[in-house]
């Protein structure tokens, strides 16, 4: 059973249940892939034992100011050093997490940057383009501050006012969901956004088919994850065909402005506003964008960004 406490502590319980569970086997493991620093740190003395093979640290949610308690931040950061230092592979989510071991010193022949698929699977694989709800604007995920929700609402302020049948749908839940309804209440938008709550992964998946533009508006805060990352959203918006609207957080904002997958701005409502209405009233533009969505989900299963990792790790 899980333990109800702090995340340090929970850190703790992952080691442990790690070190027993590899124990278990009773084998020696050729490829020991640690997701995060503890799970890393395993492999790292597993290897000395001769229990494993070769030692990766997957890098997954890495951010320099991980907790906010300096005495921890430090600690994680060190054992951040030490796994890099010490293991045979490092795979990091991102080309920005990439870059910064690359800055002290790590080589290219153990760096690669192998990021987060998506279920493939899931992804309905024949829907009519023709038949989207280009007024419906959708954002999905996890309600927090950080995903910024809030520069949407108040952008419906003046879409509304635009675009009558405009409308946005908000999937998820999250800590953040009271203070999003309280102002959705507040301006007076209740006709025109709803909170749809969770959906299952395949219902969501379906449902955005259907969505006329997606929205990942992260806010550019100095602790905000997303810059690090490789956030799942933004790419399972592209892969159900969504043209996207992305502030410049993530690196996929890069990739979606490089291809036209989509308009990038600023965390600021008027850049919103006119990204909206750009996709909207430019049918070409749209059309494009969506066409160039669709490309995107080609390489992103996860068999072929595992098969393409491994490949490396027997090549060398």
């Amino acid at each position: 059973m899980a333990l109800r406490s702090s995340e340090p502590l929970l850190y703790l319980q992952s080691l442990l249940l790690t070190i027993y569970l590899a124990l278990r086997l009773r084998r020696r493991i050729d490829i020991y892939i640690g997701a995060g620093n503890l799970n890393a740190l395993v492999g790292i003395v597993l290897r000395a034992f001769g229990l494993v093979g070769k030692s990766v640290f997957y890098v997954i949610d890495y951010t320099p100011t991980r907790f906010k308690n300096r005495v921890i931040n430090k600690i994680y950061n060190l054992l951040n050093l030490v796994c890099v230092k010490h293991v045979d592979r490092v795979w990091s989510v991102s080309e920005r997490i990439a870059y910064i071991w690359r800055n002290i010193g790590l080589e290219d022949l153990r760096n690669y940057v192998v990021p987060i698929g998506i279920e493939v699977e899931e992804i309905p694989r024949a829907f009519d383009l023709s038949k989207r709800r280009r007024n419906v604007l959708a954002f999905a995920g996890h309600l927090t501050r950080e995903k910024g929700v809030q520069l949407v609402i108040e952008a419906m302020e003046d879409l509304v006012k635009r675009f009558p049948e405009i409308r946005l749908e908000i999937i998820g839940t999250g800590p953040f969901e009271k203070e999003l309804r309280e102002m959705v209440r507040k301006k007076g938008l209740e006709k025109w956004i709803s909170f749809l709550g969770r959906m299952d992964h395949k219902r969501l998946m379906q449902h955005l088919t259907t969505c006329g533009i997606c929205l990942a508006t992260y806010e550019p805060s100095n602790d905000n994850i997303a810059y690090y990352a490789d956030p799942t959203k933004p790419k399972e918006y592209l892969a159900c065909g969504c043209p996207v609207i992305i502030t410049r957080v993530p690196w996929i904002a890069k990739e979606i402005e490089r291809r036209q997958r989509g308009i990038v701005i600023d965390y600021n409502k008027h850049e919103l506003v006119e990204a909206v209405a750009r996709l909207i009233t430019d049918h070409e533009l749209y059309e494009r964008c969506q066409r160039n969505a669709l490309e995107f989900v080609s390489n992103l299963s996860w068999e072929t960004i595992f098969s393409e990792a491994f490949k490396k790790i027997y090549k060398i």
